[in-house]
């Protein structure tokens, strides 16, 4: 498929979140340049890039963890980036996953899944303890609700910590380098989860190292660099005819 069919192809689609002209600097250092983009409805975009590139600031712009210097981001046709914004109504629809999991090591597993929606008042206690168990069986943890996040391997609590996440029931979801604190025995327990997330629909932004993912599962691969995305088509585009030197180079170092 071309870069222009495939293009028409996304044109059809609902888009979730409208990116313009994002800026993101940290004092001097500017670490997110003029960047500009669509995420649509239905779609997996993996975020490549080297160390340091503005991967995970990206993504954390998105559900406004960090609060974009200049440029506006609109989701569901609303700038979240305007003046009075509710980010707590904003993150309840934009679920994240994160490095280091991010769990609460006080509670028992299942009560981690079912915090947010009790304490938003979005479920009752037995609705969101109802709901913890599904998402606990559709992650293959259903035998683990009663332990503590300490008892847990990391790939378990990273697939604990994407059922909380689900438990919202968001929109979207956003995931921050979601293996690269793992063992490398437990990186495809995270990943097949996220492969069946993917088959079911859900909208997906993921900042990974893990090629294999990208290339089997995203609709989109965007390459940035230097703050700037340098690159954005296909997995099949991006892996096999790279245009951009640096994405070239980058890809020659990380598949080796």
């Amino acid at each position: 498929m071309s870069d222009k069919t495939e293009k028409k192809k996304y044109e059809t689609w609902e888009t979730l979140i409208r990116v313009e002209h994002l800026v993101k600097a940290f004092g001097d250092n500017v670490v997110l340049n003029d960047i500009s983009m669509e995420i649509k409805k239905g779609e997996v975009i993996s975020i490549i890039g080297p160390s340091g590139c503005g991967k995970s600031t990206f993504i954390r712009s998105l559900n406004l963890l960090e609060v974009p210097t200049s440029g506006k981001i609109f989701f569901e046709g609303q700038d979240i980036t305007a003046k009075g914004t509710d980010e707590r109504a904003v993150r309840e629809k934009i679920g994240m996953v994160f490095q280091q999991f991010n769990l609460f090591n006080n509670m028992t597993v299942k009560k981690n899944i079912m915090h947010a929606p009790v304490m938003l008042k979005l479920m009752t206690k037995t609705q969101a303890e109802e709901k913890a168990m599904s998402l606990l069986e559709r992650v293959g943890l259903s035998d683990k609700a009663d332990m503590y996040p300490a008892q847990l391997s990391g790939g378990q609590k990273q697939r604990v910590a994407i059922a909380r996440s689900l438990a919202m029931d968001p929109d979207v979801m956003l995931f921050d380098e979601p293996t690269s604190a793992l063992d490398p025995e437990m990186v495809n327990e995270v990943l097949n989860i996220m492969k069946d997330l993917a088959n079911a629909g859900m909208t997906m932004v993921v900042v990974t190292h893990e090629m294999g993912f990208a290339k089997e599962v995203s609709s989109r691969v965007i390459f940035i660099d230097e703050g700037k995305i340098k690159e954005d088509g296909t997995p099949q585009r991006v892996f096999d005819s790279p245009r951009n030197e640096r994405l070239r180079d980058f890809l020659r170092s990380v598949l080796k």
